[in-house]
């Protein structure tokens, strides 16, 4: 049902789109200025990102010359699951790292933390051995199920996420700026992230792709940034509320959006709910674009001539985010056939599409304004992302 009214959503806005632009051409005085490449750019890119490989797929040789054998599928699975795994995290890498543009981090810092994220969060099979010789497991239960996505799943994940963000906090001095809080907290998720995708694409599939490219890898990121949020707070002096308070206040809100989060989801009796994660999800992914915008405004390096280029961020996004979903629409067609491969990608936009949009017309929508820092404000109005258009962006 959630995917229903989502898509609903979606051929609204659609609608809404060819009405704007109808209303710009019978506006135009000089009809011709009116088909400029940017102003249907992105239509333009997503058209062809779409099409090429559905084309090449359906009416070309190549995928009944290049089958993906089983006995070949599985020989490889887990190195193509880390090579996989490796791609959705660079992807958002570059993202976060393309935002930071007042006091540009070192290379080297960022690989650090991801580096000592993907190593903690290979040993993290440990805490939930030890929990689970305590009795403390999931259960079928809805109550007890959710107590164990929180205070399990929640406090262990966003714990190991937490520890390399601390570490460099401690030991150097690369953290010297609101957004930085965000950016290596974001990336300290992307390790985590790094080895859990590749754990769950090695186990289910490559297929899977776009669900812990779109869903899961930036859920990791969006908690982490709750936790960094708390402690800008704190650094920057930008809340009145004692620190001892803060800080426990934004890591239970990281705790327990990531099991509210992993509940509806794993939980099978109440499977029939789980579009709440969906739901829940986009709000987040809201937040996470309000707790880097209000970063990025309060900047101790804030610099009026320097902006962040929304159209290049857009262009960006809908480049790897259409991407990664055609890449899971050749592999299934290359391991199964054509035929099996657009019923897949029939789904997948289905699932997925609102989802991808909402990620693209979100994350790239920035406006700086030095100091400002906004409230969150949440309502039904942010699943309908607003276009803003600004000369600068072209």
């Amino acid at each position: 049902m959630v995917n229903i009214v989502l898509n609903i959503i979606g051929v609204i806005l659609i609608a809404r789109w060819f009405i704007n632009h109808k209303k710009d051409y019978k506006s135009t005085k000089i009809k011709k200025t009116f088909f400029k490449f940017n102003r249907f750019k992105s239509i333009i890119i997503s058209f062809l990102i779409i099409t090429i490989p559905i084309l090449i797929i359906n009416f070309t040789s190549i995928e009944s010359e290049n089958h993906i054998s089983d006995a070949y599928l599985n020989k490889n699975k887990y190195i193509f699951s880390i090579l996989v795994s490796f791609l959705i995290s660079l992807v958002w890498l570059i993202y976060i790292y393309r935002l930071d543009i007042f006091n540009k981090e070192k290379k080297r810092n960022i690989f650090l933390i991801i580096l000592l994220s993907s190593i903690l969060t290979s040993f993290a099979e440990i805490p939930y051995n030890f929990i689970h010789s305590l009795g403390f497991t999931d259960t079928i239960n809805p109550v007890d199920s959710f107590i164990y996505s929180v205070f399990g799943i929640g406090l262990i994940e966003e714990t190991i996420k937490f520890i390399p963000l601390i570490i460099i906090l401690w030991f150097t001095k690369a953290i010297d700026e609101p957004y930085d809080y965000i950016l290596y907290a974001s990336a300290s998720a992307l390790g985590f992230s790094f080895v859990e995708n590749t754990m769950y694409l090695n186990q289910h599939g490559i297929e899977i792709i776009s669900a812990r490219a779109l869903y899961a890898t930036v859920a990791h990121m969006t908690f982490s940034s709750m936790i960094a949020y708390g402690l800008f707070l704190i650094k920057f002096k930008k809340t009145q509320i004692p620190a001892i308070i803060i800080f426990p206040l934004f890591c239970f809100l990281a705790i327990f959006s990531h099991g509210f989060y992993d509940f509806w989801l794993i939980n099978k009796s109440v499977s029939a709910y789980s579009g709440l994660t969906t739901i829940f999800f986009l709000t987040t992914v809201h937040i996470w674009f309000s707790i880097k915008n209000n970063t990025i405004n309060t900047s101790n390096y804030y610099n009026k001539t320097k902006f962040i280029n929304n159209d290049k961020i857009k262009v960006y996004l809908i480049i790897s985010l259409l991407s990664i979903l055609m890449f899971s629409y050749v592999y299934v067609a290359l391991k199964w056939n054509s035929k099996t491969a657009n019923v897949f990608l029939l789904k997948s936009t289905f699932v997925y599409g609102y989802i991808i949009f909402y990620l693209i017309a979100t994350l790239s929508k920035f406006n700086l304004t030095k100091d400002l820092i906004k409230p969150f404000k949440l309502s039904f109005k942010h699943l309908i992302p607003k276009k803003q258009y600004k000369k600068r962006d072209f």
